[in-house]
């Protein structure tokens, strides 16, 4: 069994290291560029941190410079299928040993060759790795930051926890959203602070007026009770 090992000289850095068991050097010139020549090959790395990591490499990430190992032990309390993939910046890795090679593989230049084709370094990643459907990942994107978007206009800026709650409360039976600090209920009825039926305010003769006003106060009173009940268990637990 043949090895290769690379010694960090510093963040980042990887210098070439002789071997004393008859195995190969390391390739010259190595460094945070040219580390994808270890990618589907099975490791051992030492981290600046004297960790010890055993795995094979799965992808090598030149924007972020980190390395993604596929470990050889399944974590402890984890199902026998389940694998466990470590994420590792290269400036933490102090020392990196390659423990074998693919009997398929070819020379040292020819692999280098090969990485440096269109396929990219990561054609030897071991599972392999599949297209990426850009138009799909935008998409999902998009309708993460729509969500995101919905869910914090729902939040009313500079309110109290009781205008909240009755905006909440109203939002389950009713399209609402906030008009600065004021809840506007079916774009028709606004709700001034501080939030009560009489606060109701629509155009002339909006037949959605009358309607908020009885939705509004009994929410109100609902949540009165709520906050009562709340309130006295609380007292209740304090007086043990």
């Amino acid at each position: 069994m043949s090895t290769d090992r690379r010694q960090g000289s510093g963040p980042g850095g990887y210098q070439q290291r002789p071997q004393n068991q008859g195995g190969t050097q390391g390739r010259p010139n190595a460094g945070p560029s040219s580390i994808d020549w270890v990618l589907g090959l099975k490791v051992k790395i030492v981290t600046t941190l004297d960790d010890i990591i055993v795995g094979r490499v799965y992808a090598y990430c030149t924007l972020t410079n980190t390395l993604t190992v596929l470990e050889d032990e399944t974590p402890v309390g984890a199902k026998p299928d389940l694998k466990n993939y470590r994420i590792l910046k290269v400036s933490f890795i102090k020392d990196l040993a390659v423990l074998e090679k693919d009997a398929g593989d070819a020379s040292e230049d020819d692999a280098m060759t090969v990485n440096s084709q269109s396929s990219g370094p990561f054609l030897k990643a071991t599972p392999r790795i599949g297209p990426v459907d850009i138009n799909s990942a935008v998409q999902k994107i998009n309708s993460a930051a729509r969500a995101a978007g919905q869910l914090l206009a729902q939040r009313g800026v500079g309110v109290t926890k009781d205008a909240q709650d009755l905006f909440d409360a109203l939002a389950k039976t009713l399209p609402v959203r906030w008009l600065d600090k004021s809840i506007l209920v079916l774009e028709e009825v606004k709700v001034d602070p501080p939030y009560t039926a009489e606060a109701c305010s629509a155009k002339t003769g909006s037949p959605a007026l009358d309607r908020v006003k009885k939705v509004v106060d009994g929410e109100r009173r609902r949540l009165e009770t709520l906050k009562q009940a709340r309130s006295e268990t609380s007292e209740e637990r304090k007086g043990g």
